[in-house]
């Protein structure tokens, strides 16, 4: 039995990308005002950031709902499905992935918890890939993945917190400064909760930050994939590519970019 593997589309996969590896991404939407977008097939990353950037509108993101699951399940009746979604604790999509298993009526779907979002959701996917290929069956890459999304972290380095707060994904700026002087904010997504980190004066200080403590690390594993992902901030990508031996590089889409905002930077990498 063949194994089919799906995400939700704020893995940031490009729909180019998805189609090389064989998997299926299943978009979350993302709406200023009454206009309503899916992210990634009708509206271009660039287009949305350009957007963000003039319109007076503060953006709003929507689940994926168990009736998209269940028409995508209907799709691959003779595979295993193996899923992997961002974090229950950013959305809904993992929960309407679980309700659409029960309400299918099938064992073989293996929704996952990836217990991040954005490049550190895209780790997890890929190594799942990389079991699929090696002729796992669906059952045997959920019980491995599940394993490994636990060893899955992510630093985020923002222009503004803004955007997080807006989007009720920080609850509290406390300790913060503010965008004076150039401050930029770090936030950690462990376990698939997003925390204040850090926080230091202009980008490429808080990019070294963030290299340093991620290498300090007495349980980084160095033997595992880092990656990158960005808001339309290649440049700092390219800079941060220089610390590190190779990695992915994703563009984040409308929904991180709803809440992460214009040029956020995320480093996802794995610990023992």
């Amino acid at each position: 039995m063949s194994v089919k593997i799906i995400a939700d589309s704020t893995s940031d996969f490009s729909i180019q990308e998805a189609e090389r590896l064989g998997i299926e991404l299943v978009p979350l939407k993302v709406s200023f005002g009454e206009e309503e977008y899916i992210d990634k097939f009708t509206i271009t990353n660039r287009q949305f950031y350009e957007k963000l950037k003039s319109s007076d509108v503060m953006p709003t993101t929507a689940q994926v709902s168990p009736q998209r699951f269940l028409d995508v399940y209907a799709k691959y009746p003779s595979d295993d499905i193996v899923g992997i979604f961002l974090s229950h604790n950013l959305s809904g999509t993992y929960q309407s992935a679980m309700i659409a298993k029960e309400e299918s009526g099938r064992e073989n779907v293996y929704p996952i918890d990836s217990a991040s979002v954005t490049v550190g959701e895209a780790l997890v996917v890929k190594q799942a890939i990389r079991l699929r290929d090696e002729g796992l069956s669906g059952k045997e890459i959920h019980e491995k993945i599940n394993l490994l999304a636990k060893k899955v972290e992510m630093l985020a380095i923002l222009d503004t917190l803004k955007y997080l707060v807006k989007g009720g994904r920080l609850s509290s700026t406390k300790g913060f400064v503010g965008n004076l002087l150039g401050i930029k904010p770090i936030v950690s997504v462990k376990d698939g909760i997003i925390s204040q980190y850090g926080q230091k004066r202009g980008m490429r200080n808080a990019l070294d930050s963030a290299v340093r403590d991620i290498r300090a690390l007495p349980d980084y594993d160095p033997r595992m994939p880092v990656g990158f992902s960005h808001a339309d901030n290649m440049a700092d990508v390219d800079y941060l590519r220089t610390h590190f031996r190779d990695g992915d590089v994703f563009d984040m889409g409308s929904v991180v970019g709803t809440h992460g905002g214009p040029r956020a930077i995320a480093i996802a990498y794995f610990r023992r």
